[in-house]
């Protein structure tokens, strides 16, 4: 199955609405407060917003994200981000590198795909070392992380009542 990484652009607006429907019905934590409908009435304005994306979930300064589509046969796999710096927020929880495969989608390497795809790019943004998490239990990550040269460098917890969390690191 060949993947392609392309900028989020208005031609996969059907496939990414269905992917959203997917995800909402995973309950993935941060879809679950869009809308479709009226997702699918901006959608214009949400492509362009992607295309000079900065992070919206950390509590200091937002940093500069390249968002990167993962297309599989013209259709909407998964995404992947690439966070151009950490900031303290970003250390804890996120790192540089975070992404998400379409439930429909999954089991088929398409994160392992996107993510050596996306190592050359945030190369080219400067990074020479890069920071990815993910939690402990989480093993299809952790598979992924290390088949493309994720060093774990430490585990501990996030918070006192979250999960374990790994911190992998990839020299570029």
């Amino acid at each position: 199955m060949k993947i392609i990484l392309v900028k989020p652009s208005f031609e996969y607006k059907v496939s990414f609405l269905a992917a959203l429907r997917e995800f909402q019905a995973e309950g993935l934590p941060w879809v679950m407060d869009i809308d479709p409908v009226e997702l699918a009435n901006n959608f214009e304005k949400f492509v362009n917003d992607e295309n000079s994306k900065m992070t919206n979930w950390t509590k200091d300064s937002p940093v500069p994200q390249t968002e990167l589509w993962g297309i599989v046969d013209g259709e909407y796999a998964g995404r992947i981000a690439i966070r151009h710096k950490l900031n303290e927020d970003l250390k804890i929880m996120g790192g540089h590198i975070g992404y998400d495969t379409r439930p429909s989608f999954r089991g088929k390497g398409i994160a392992s795909s996107m993510f050596a795809q996306a190592l050359p790019v945030a190369k080219s943004l400067g990074i020479t070392e890069a920071l990815i998490t993910c939690n402990d239990n989480n093993f299809a990550s952790i598979r992924i992380i290390e088949k493309n040269g994720g060093e774990l460098r430490e585990t501990k917890l996030q918070a006192p009542d979250g999960p374990l969390k790994r911190y992998y690191w990839i020299t570029l």
